[in-house]
């Protein structure tokens, strides 16, 4: 499935799909509420009007504040699935899932992260 748009910033790169995003943060990036808030931009124009999935693919590791998960919230958002590549970012994902309110799911594939995404979007 090619993306209608694929972005590159300065901390991370994003496919913009029609109802969900693929995003991947960049090595080292320390996720901090401002940084986050650059990608509710993305959400905001792009997902304004529309129910969409966030999918993390993790191919980096990054650091981020697991309470920005709790109170920051997009109100399109429906789910985020995180995309693991190591035992490492799959264990920070398990820490990371206690603390957001809504779906949240971990895979080993994009394929199954879309599948699911698909299957989230069909409920709501």
């Amino acid at each position: 499935m090619l993306p209608l748009l694929y972005l590159n910033y300065d901390f991370f790169s994003a496919e913009i799909h029609k109802d969900f995003i693929i995003s991947s943060i960049k090595e080292g990036v320390i996720l901090s509420e401002e940084k986050l808030n650059k990608i509710f931009e993305l959400f905001d124009i792009y997902y304004h009007n529309t129910k969409f999935v966030s999918i993390a693919h993790r191919e980096f590791d990054y650091t981020v504040d697991p309470n920005l998960l709790r109170s920051k919230k997009h109100p399109n958002l429906k789910g985020i699935a995180v995309v693991c590549t190591s035992d490492s970012s799959r264990n920070i994902a398990e820490f990371e899932r206690k603390f957001y309110p809504g779906h949240y799911e971990i895979f080993d594939t994009l394929e199954a992260s879309i599948t699911w995404a698909k299957k989230i979007l069909e409920k709501e």
